[in-house]
């Protein structure tokens, strides 16, 4: 039998392991507002300053940009709870620079430095 015969099984293998280490694209249809999150977190990655905020009604880790012109949502961190973190972006415009070089490795370990902080100053 000749390895040919597998091949597009251990593609489609190779696809989806290509797949699932990319940060999922999102669209938030009921974001919060931008003012509303209460700040637990900032970072500079690659001359970008971003913000980490939660809010009560939307329980995830929510990104922002923060900008001369305002806070922008760049997207959200979820599943920090039962330590399955999973990044959601969904600025589109900004898929190019969180999939550059290790954008997205860094804002996922800020993330979960904000989260970690987080937990520990609210429960003690």
């Amino acid at each position: 039998m000749s390895r040919l015969r597998n091949a597009p099984l251990e593609v489609r293998r190779a696809y989806q392991r290509a797949l699932a280490a990319l940060p999922a694209k999102s669209t938030v249809v009921f974001p919060p507002r931008l003012d509303a999150l209460t700040t637990v977190g900032g970072v500079m990655i690659d001359d970008r300053a971003l913000v980490f905020g939660v809010h009560g009604g939307h329980p995830r880790l929510w990104i922002t940009t923060d900008s001369p012109e305002g806070p922008n949502l760049l997207g959200h961190f979820s599943g920090l709870v039962n330590e399955a973190p999973d990044l959601w972006i969904c600025d589109h415009e900004a898929w190019p620079w969180v999939l550059s070089g290790d954008i997205a490795a860094q804002i996922e370990v800020a993330a979960e430095r904000a989260w970690r902080d987080c937990i520990r100053n609210c429960d003690g």
